[in-house]
């Protein structure tokens, strides 16, 4: 079973590697911007890990750094989900007869949420990591704001953060909105990880 829990781990990490080509490959620097992208290369770093510890049958990686990458990528595809607009319907397909957006806002939180479900030893993580994850997300908002007001003129990643058209109030109500329901998912994901058996449901302990 460890094998099969080590692959999919990989297949992980492929795909984030895949959904972040055109920076670490092409050179893009400003994919940085996107929350999506530093979720992705979260991603390939931890569950580059989680497959090694797996793989060698060793301790997997800690709570911390688990559900921090759980929560980026449920905060990815829900906002995917239900803000952003559809990909262009006649996009190529990239990876596993996958699109780019299917590989980055479907697959991959996908992935990473069933790993925490069913991988991952449970009855780990406290209230207080629900904050401590939001470091991630509020860091990145700040960065992103920052970004903007030394850089008269650049384009906001995404139109629920672009003070330009929101206007600070508009700004700070969505910051409150959205930052309380980022972290309303971290005490969601704290919860379910305090319910379920502590050994993992497929796997053992290291897979």
């Amino acid at each position: 079973m460890f094998v099969l829990v080590g692959l999919f781990r990989l297949v992980v990490v492929a795909l984030g590697l895949v959904g972040t080509r055109a920076i670490w490959r092409d050179g893009d620097v400003e994919g940085f911007v996107y929350f999506t992208n530093l979720t992705s290369f979260l991603a390939v770093a931890v569950f580059g890990w989680a497959a090694v510890t797996t793989l060698r049958r060793r301790e997997p990686p800690p709570v911390g750094a688990k559900g921090l990458v759980t929560l980026a990528a449920a905060i990815t595809g829900l906002v995917a989900w239900l803000v952003l607009a559809p990909e262009d319907p006649d996009a190529p397909a990239v990876f596993l007869g996958l699109t780019d957006g299917q590989v980055e806002h479907r697959a991959l939180p996908i992935a990473v949420v069933l790993d925490f479900l069913l991988f991952d030893p449970h009855r780990r993580a406290r209230l207080r990591d629900a904050g401590l994850w939001m470091l991630f997300p509020v860091l990145y908002f700040g960065a992103i704001l920052l970004r903007g007001q030394l850089s008269p003129g650049s384009d906001y990643p995404y139109g629920f953060i672009d003070v330009d058209a929101l206007g600070w109030g508009g700004l700070g109500l969505n910051l409150v909105l959205y930052g309380g329901a980022f972290y309303v998912l971290g005490l969601l994901i704290v919860g379910i990880d305090r319910v379920l058996p502590a050994r993992p449901l497929l796997g053992t302990v290291g897979s």
